[in-house]
C-alpha cells in the first residue's frame, strides 16, 4: 500500500538552491531526500531540546522543593514519549 504523501514548496533565494544542488549532485543524492533527512533531524532535535527543557525544569523544581526527584522509570518514559 502507498502511503499519502502531500507536496511541500517553499521559495528559497536562487544562490542557495545553487549550493544545495551543487551539493546534492556531488554527494549523489536528490534534493528531496536531503530536505526529508534535514527535517526529520530538525524534528529530533526539536524534540531533545523540549526533553531537555522538560528535565531542568523538572531539576529546578526539585532544587526548590517544589517538586520530587524523577525515577529512573520515569525518566525513561520521558525517553520513550520522545521517540
Amino acid at each position: 500500500m502507498k502511503e499519502n504523501m502531500v507536496r511541500l514548496s517553499f521559495d528559497i533565494p536562487e544562490e542557495a538552491h545553487y549550493l544545495l544542488k551543487t551539493e546534492c549532485v556531488q554527494a549523489r543524492l536528490s534534493i528531496k531526500d536531503f530536505a526529508f533527512a534535514m527535517i526529520l533531524k530538525g524534528l529530533k532535535e526539536i524534540k531533545e531540546e523540549k526533553f531537555k527543557k522538560r528535565l531542568m525544569e523538572s531539576i529546578q523544581q526539585s532544587k526548590e522543593g517544589k517538586g520530587r526527584v524523577i525515577s529512573s522509570a520515569e525518566l525513561d518514559a520521558m525517553v520513550e514519549d520522545e521517540e
